[in-house]
């Protein structure tokens, strides 16, 4: 996935004057989706832990899974010159929202699992999808 962002944002900047428009667009909602995905790894990964229900297979793979995501938050960040400060903010809130969600309880976890799981694991492993949505988005 690493390889693939790197490929990404290369690519945006060999287009035209255009494309630096569809390009903060892109990486606005991109990193948008990977906090968003970031969190719900943290909450799934908490919420497993405490229900008892997850092996050590699945907690590294919920920990790899928000890794990533954190990473790529922080690497689309600096692409758009934000600061540490502003993508830890933006990271906050959406955990803090995503909590909200639950009620603050683990036990409706499933709200916040039916409505990120699918698409944060898509997010993770088809990235080129999400980015071809976003472009096509903004025309």
């Amino acid at each position: 996935m690493k390889k693939l962002l790197s490929i990404i944002f290369l690519s945006f900047f060999s287009m035209s004057a255009y494309a630096d428009d569809q390009q903060t667009f892109v990486f606005n909602n991109l990193q948008g989706d990977f906090t968003t995905c970031y969190s719900y790894y943290l909450l799934s990964e908490e919420g497993f832990r405490k229900s008892g229900s997850a092996n050590d297979e699945t907690i590294a793979g919920l920990n790899k899974s928000a890794d990533l995501s954190l990473e790529s938050v922080f690497m689309i960040g600096q692409q758009l010159g934000m600061n540490t400060d502003t993508m830890r903010n933006r990271v906050k809130t959406s955990f803090e929202s995503m909590k909200k969600e639950m009620g603050e309880d683990y036990k409706n976890f499933s709200k916040v699992l039916d409505k990120y799981g699918i698409f944060c694991k898509d997010l993770i492993e088809k990235t080129d999808d999400r980015v071809l949505f976003w472009e096509d988005k903004f025309k």
